[in-house]
């Protein structure tokens, strides 16, 4: 229950955070229309998650379904897959962008896209090497 009150507490930090961000931009003025654009996307995130706690509080099936959900392996095993493949093929297409971007001169988003790529690559072998210590 302590969790749930820390995550309600978080999620309702978020909605005035968005809120304010939504004000700040489309009432006062001060900042421009981006930060309007997060501080709605803030707001709803916050509503959802916050609706979605009400229920785990109060629908003890849901929560049984959630904990079930959340804790079984094959789910675990399933979401570790898809974020491998994600990191495979957004480096593949990440280099396919950079000759691209290259051939139709565009040498700074080229650069930028080829930095993203060897951040990407130290971080994996970084954690390849601590798991591998680890394990």
């Amino acid at each position: 229950m302590n969790k749930i009150k820390n995550r309600t507490i978080y999620f309702g930090f978020i909605m005035i955070l968005g809120i304010s961000l939504f004000a700040a931009s489309e009432i006062f003025g001060l900042l421009d229309t981006y930060w309007s654009g997060m501080g709605v996307g803030f707001i709803v995130i916050s509503i959802v998650r916050l609706t979605q706690l009400h229920r785990y509080k109060n629908d003890d099936s849901y929560a049984e379904k959630m904990n079930v959900q959340n804790n079984d392996e094959r789910n675990r095993f399933l979401a570790e897959k898809a974020r491998s493949m994600t990191f495979y093929y957004s480096i593949l297409i990440e280099a396919i962008a950079i000759i691209v971007l290259r051939i139709l001169k565009f040498p700074e988003a080229s650069t930028i896209i080829g930095y993203a790529v060897c951040v990407q690559l130290l971080i994996y072998y970084v954690s390849y090497l601590w798991l591998k210590k680890k394990y």
